[in-house]
């Protein structure tokens, strides 16, 4: 009796413990449910990856010609321009690269423990905590891109996709997840993932200038041979040099091209840009703050090319419907020696682009009501921008924005850094 009675209580004792750590009935199976979460890992982390070399892409040209950039509002640029694009100079790829990433090592772990004993709790639970985190961050970012940046960005989309997938994975698979919950096992599981953030995070940081590059091949613009810094501008050739005229009085061409820096400046350069174009946002800031270190010795000419089949006949189809109407008052407000102010204000508020917009951010930089009205009615506004775009056309100008130094076409990096140097090489060959 003794002996039975000592061996029923340790088959008790056996079959609690077996209980505490076996799977509950019902939901995936194991085996299922590590194959869908290994193939929603695969997913998420190429789409990361695209998001990545988008990114690097819009950054080292502004300008992309990514499949999601389908208009003004669904547009990977739009938000790569934002400033919820990147964290502490990171962007958010490679924190979507290493969250993947980290799941997938869990995953295999889960796979090779069977969900027996400590590291198969820690990867299990560890797993089902990042994916909440996952959704959580995926709403929030979800939020902001909608209600502030107002764009939408298909590779983005897809990635918070695929966290509420792995969550449902989750929902379903829950009786595969190992019981009881271990805060020390989440630790050590949330160690090994920061860990994977922070070798991610510092591998961009060493060698995103080499990684930067190769990402200009999504760009449109990124054909002809690109200029990295450091470099000197392309060889000229009576090909590559194009005539680009400038007017100088209100009384010449089709009007004045506002401008900024030395008149009398052997380097000229030449923007063709947008004002609801993201990537015309960038460069724009990035010009503003070289203008105060370059404005005695280069001139900076703004030409305008809209991607608004109002005033370009290039452009078919609905695409940038304000960028028209914007241009023009940026040319009514230069008249009373606001342009600038303007083209800021413009750039700073393009999610909020139309043609009310526009006009009220004329009289936000002070014009007069009867000032903008006779604008509105003055076809000379309109018929510059067409001018422009024709000199555009005959360039070769197709997208924006497009930089030109001294007629020669640059399609290199376009972060301030190189554009000094480029600047500056411009000089010392102005001056041979």
């Amino acid at each position: 009796m003794t002996t039975h009675t000592s061996s029923g209580h340790g088959s008790s004792g056996h079959s609690a413990q077996s209980k505490r750590l076996a799977p509950e009935s019902g939901g995936l199976s194991f085996s299922l449910s590590l194959f869908a979460d290994a193939a929603l890992g695969l997913l998420g982390l190429s789409l990361s990856v695209y998001a990545l070399r988008h990114h690097l892409a819009f950054k080292t040209t502004g300008a992309t010609n990514a499949f999601c950039n389908v208009n003004e509002t669904i547009s990977c640029d739009a938000v790569a321009a934002s400033s919820y694009s990147e964290i502490w100079g990171v962007p958010l790829g490679i924190f979507g690269i290493a969250f993947f990433i980290s799941l997938l090592v869990f995953n295999v772990m889960r796979a090779a423990s069977a969900r027996s004993g400590f590291a198969g709790r820690m990867a299990s639970q560890t797993h089902a905590v990042l994916v909440i985190i996952g959704v959580v961050v995926s709403v929030v970012l979800g939020a902001l891109v909608l209600t502030v940046v107002k764009a939408f960005c298909l590779a983005c989309a897809g990635i918070y996709l695929v966290c509420l997938l792995l969550a449902a994975s989750l929902h379903y698979g829950r009786a595969q997840l190992a019981r009881p919950f271990r805060k020390d096992a989440v630790a050590i599981g949330g160690l090994l993932a920061l860990m994977i953030t922070a070798v991610s995070a510092y591998s961009y940081t060493q060698f995103s200038s080499a990684i930067s590059p190769r990402a200009a091949a999504l760009n449109p613009l990124s054909a002809q041979s690109i200029v990295q810094p450091g470099s000197q501008l392309p060889p000229k050739t009576a090909q590559s040099v194009q005539v680009i005229p400038l007017s100088r009085s209100a009384y010449a061409g089709a009007g004045e091209d506002y401008r900024y820096g030395n008149e009398q400046a052997k380097v000229i350069i030449h923007e063709f840009v947008d004002f609801q174009c993201p990537g015309c946002a960038v460069l724009a800031a990035t010009i503003k703050g070289l203008k105060a270190k370059y404005g005695s010795r280069v001139l900076f000419v703004f030409r305008n090319y809209p991607l608004d089949q109002s005033c370009n006949l290039n452009i078919h189809g609905r695409m940038h419907e304000h960028s028209c109407a914007i241009a023009a008052m940026a040319r009514c407000a230069g008249q009373y020696g606001k342009f600038w102010e303007y083209a800021d204000m413009a750039f700073s508020r393009q999610s909020e682009a139309s043609a009310e917009n526009a006009v009220k951010w004329a009289k936000d930089v002070g014009l007069s009501s009867d000032a903008i009205e006779v604008c509105r009615k003055s076809q000379d506004l309109v018929n510059k921008l067409k001018d422009d775009v024709a000199v555009a056309d005959r360039i070769g100008v197709t997208g924006t924005p497009s930089l030109f130094i001294n007629g020669v076409r640059y399609d290199g990096d376009r972060s301030a850094a190189a554009l000094s140097q480029v600047f500056d090489a411009a000089l010392i060959e102005a001056q041979q």
